[in-house]
């Protein structure tokens, strides 16, 4: 079977989605068809529309939209890559937590070999184990939660929890076996107005505790049926009587709300691909995962500090380039007024060597008219003047003042001029 290209150009990726349906065509790259479909967004490249693969099949003419050309070179080159494949920053964040457990592995093995001899191991409580005081941590949810009014529904909340009173008191054991586990991982469990959060010494993460709910269709019982009864035929009298209503006949909602039980601990964050959710299941129980759950919010935690190292990273290198574009551009306003006060120059000496030949050139008179006397002293005052402008010290006065020519340089940039613009991003 023949490979399938990957970077493709626009006008391949063009070609290849007007010529095979979208679905089939993400299928064969792995991809959803909403995913490839994003690609295709992103890469200004037009997708058929709803019912133009109908019309093909069916042999009716079908308009295909033109590929527009594009001025920015980074959208005219497309990769699209293996379904699932984890990013640098994923990789560097689980390299990273995998190293965090082992060493808190080894910090526990040390104590545990330093202890007592006689000292008995020390382990997590059993979740099951009735609880008498609740960690610290996590006290003001559980007064909260005690305290709570349950809505229509029967719901309570507080601080990121989200349950049903029925799960109250399973909600409160979860948290206080959560702060034990990520205590003992060297974390921290938090709760403030903002809700519950996650920390270690690399950053915070928000976590909530709730429980799933559906909608299933409600099924009306025998005394809402009398009911609706009642009121058809109250409705079908008025009509007999030219009265018309619109109230709504079903004395019962169109869906029940049941809070089914299963409880999902997670983060509500992005999570670069990492799983970020734990739930309860047919095999496992939220309590069964609270160790990998603090296990994954520490590699979040991990994954979200290098991608705020990295975009601090990009932002410290888009600063430096602006700076550089920025002193190019001064660099060439000075070149231009460089230019320009050479050519001043050259203009002053030429109208000096000008007026110069004409005052040598006025005749010889015993007496000239007063105003061809007026004029000749004006012109040898200007000529003075002029001459003033172009001696080695004037210049040299005029070209310290506009800082024509400094040294140091404070334009200099010792990597040369910067690149042209690109694409947006070398804004």
């Amino acid at each position: 079977m023949e490979e399938l290209k990957r970077t493709l150009t626009r006008e391949e990726l063009h070609d290849l989605v007007w010529s095979t349906p979208i679905l089939k065509l993400s299928q064969e790259y792995g991809l959803s068809d909403r995913g490839l479909a994003k690609i295709c967004v992103r890469h200004l490249v037009p997708t058929p529309p709803r019912g133009y693969w109908a019309k093909v099949e069916a042999g009716l003419p079908a308009k295909k939209t033109p590929l527009r050309s594009v001025e920015n070179k980074a959208l005219h080159t497309i990769h699209i890559g293996p379904p699932n494949r984890p990013s640098e920053i994923v990789l560097a964040a689980l390299g990273a937590a995998k190293a965090e457990r082992k060493r808190i592995a080894q910090e526990r093995k040390q104590k545990a070999e330093t202890a007592a001899p006689n000292a008995a191991p020390v382990e997590l409580p059993d979740v099951d184990q009735p609880i008498d005081v609740f960690h610290k941590s996590i006290a003001p949810i559980v007064k909260h939660l005690r305290n709570a009014k349950p809505n229509g529904d029967g719901v309570i909340s507080a601080k990121g929890v989200c349950v049903h009173e029925r799960t109250r008191e399973r909600a409160m054991r979860i948290l206080h076996y959560l702060a034990l586990n990520t205590e003992a991982m060297g974390g921290k469990l938090e709760a403030d107005q903002h809700g519950l959060h996650f920390t270690t010494s690399e950053g915070a993460v928000h976590i909530s505790l709730t429980e799933e709910r559906k909608r299933p269709k409600h099924s009306p019982t025998e005394s809402e049926l009398a009911e609706f009864q009642r009121r058809k035929a109250k409705r079908d009298k008025e009509r007999n009587r030219r009265i018309w209503s619109f109230e709504r006949l079903e004395p019962w909602p169109e869906f029940d709300i049941v809070y089914t039980g299963k409880l999902t601990l997670g983060y509500d964050g992005y999570a670069s691909g990492l799983r970020k959710s734990w739930s309860d299941g047919k095999s496992q129980t939220v309590e069964s995962c609270l160790e990998n759950f603090v296990a994954g919010m520490r590699t979040i935690i991990v994954a979200n500090a290098e991608e705020s190292r990295k975009r601090a990273e990009q932002e410290r290198a888009r600063q430096a380039m602006l700076r550089r574009r920025d002193l190019a551009r001064l660099r060439a306003e000075r070149e231009g007024k460089r230019l320009a006060y050479l050519e001043e120059i050259a203009v002053a000496r030429r109208k000096i060597a000008d007026m110069r030949l004409t005052i040598e050139t006025i005749p010889e008179a015993e007496q000239l008219p007063p105003e061809y006397e007026r004029m000749i002293a004006w012109a040898k005052q200007r000529l003075t003047e002029l001459e003033a402008r172009t001696t080695v010290e004037a210049i040299q006065t005029t070209l310290i003042t506009r800082e024509l020519f400094p040294d140091p340089d404070n334009l200099f940039d010792s990597d040369g001029d910067p690149p042209t613009k690109q694409n947006y991003w070398d804004e």
